[in-house]
């Protein structure tokens, strides 16, 4: 359990998309939502993306950070997140 109330909301709304079949037992700040961690795919992807949108009543713009080769992580969607609404 997190302390952090944006981590928790978002990790909420990834577990309600991924279903119980897809969380893995340990998360945390660093798990993937792709590949080794919840297993989503790009619809899915896009799902969380719009729950979150909707649940912190802001237009996110994922993109607009600069590209790099690390995965997208509960933490990463956090602080995406944590910047928007500042």
């Amino acid at each position: 359990m997190t302390t952090d109330p944006i981590l928790a909301r978002v990790q909420a709304i990834v577990a309600a998309v991924a279903g119980p079949a897809r969380a893995p037992a340990d998360v945390g700040h660093d798990t993937c939502l792709t590949g080794g961690g919840y297993w989503l795919d790009s619809v899915d992807l896009l799902e969380v993306l719009v729950a979150c949108e909707r649940e912190f009543g802001l237009r996110l713009r994922v993109n607009e950070d600069p590209p790099d080769a690390a995965p997208m992580t509960l933490g990463r969607l956090a602080e995406i997140i944590r910047r928007a609404l500042a």
